[in-house]
């Protein structure tokens, strides 16, 4: 009933007016056509790896675009081709079958994960997709007029690939927990390769020629965000994290960045207080869906 077709460098054309509408259906959607335009030849292809047109009885119905890598992946962007009108009258339980075969066989994809700024229709629309609201996020915004005012300086040292196990054994400290699959050196690699990811930007946290947190600031489309930010377990509660923060945040305001977003969990109260003490404000609240692959 369903049918995921590839997306062809030629669909982004034909497709370009509903591609760059890609917010009326959730305002956190990314932007793939301004993204594939501007990408290499590498990125294209990954790109278009991870996008599908999802069709139904022949008739397009959906745009659905996502990372393609193992385990947890991030869903980037869905774009309706037909209103809420008419997609909620389809048996859209079907949908992320039809998605999730049609990619690339050799990946072992556990579940899919997708940030909205929730609302009625896409609410409605991800439900009967068989996705799962879990959590609630805070978007914080802090801006870098001023220098961060650092209390005692610590030494941070850039990211680099040959870095790239101890990136990840130390990332898999700090944010273990149950509901997240392990993160793994090919996951590390493909996010290094997009143009998102910025290596100026991309620090540990060192003490005793030791690594004891992570943290980086990635591109967005037009904005700067903190992300994978944190302190080894038998580090923390002794300040680092804001002595950190703050040596991240004045490597970027060196960069001429004017501003940082991050999003937090709404029930991270520690991470919270640290973030709003560090002169971060809140802007507005996102959730995450998930779909589990049975």
């Amino acid at each position: 009933m369903y049918k995921a077709l590839p997306l062809r460098a030629k669909d982004l054309q034909y497709y370009k007016k509903e591609l760059l509408k890609y917010r009326e259906f959730n305002d956190l959607n990314e932007n793939l056509y301004d993204r594939y335009m501007k990408s290499s030849l590498f990125n294209k292809i990954q790109y278009r790896s991870g996008t599908r047109i999802i069709c139904y009885h022949e008739d397009p119905v959906l745009i659905l675009w996502s990372e393609t890598r193992n385990y947890n992946v991030k869903m980037r962007s869905i774009v309706p081709l037909k209103s809420f009108a008419e997609l909620k009258t389809q048996p859209l339980a079907q949908v992320m079958d039809a998605f999730l075969e049609s990619l690339p066989i050799h990946l072992d994809i556990h579940q899919f994960e997708y940030t909205t700024i929730d609302n009625e229709e896409n609410h409605i629309l991800l439900t009967e997709m068989g996705f799962t609201y879990r959590k609630g996020l805070l978007r914080m915004k802090r801006k870098l007029d001023l220098p961060p005012k650092v209390s005692r300086e610590v030494e941070i040292k850039r990211f680099q690939i040959e870095d790239v196990k101890a990136r990840v054994e130390l990332q898999n400290q700090i944010f273990d927990n149950k509901y997240r699959v392990p993160l793994s050196v090919t996951d590390v690699l493909l996010e290094i390769s997009k143009r998102t990811y910025i290596p100026e930007l991309s620090f540990f946290l060192v003490e005793e020629g030791q690594y004891v947190g992570y943290g980086q600031i990635n591109r967005q489309e037009d904005c700067y965000f903190l992300v994978n930010f944190g302190i080894a377990p038998d580090f923390r509660g002794k300040g680092r994290s804001r002595d950190f923060l703050y040596a991240i945040l004045s490597r970027a305001r060196d960069l001429d960045i004017q501003e940082i977003y991050l999003d937090v969990n709404e029930d991270n109260f520690r991470a919270k207080e640290l973030y709003l003490s560090s002169g971060f404000q809140e802007e507005k609240s996102t959730c995450t869906w998930l779909y589990y692959i049975k």
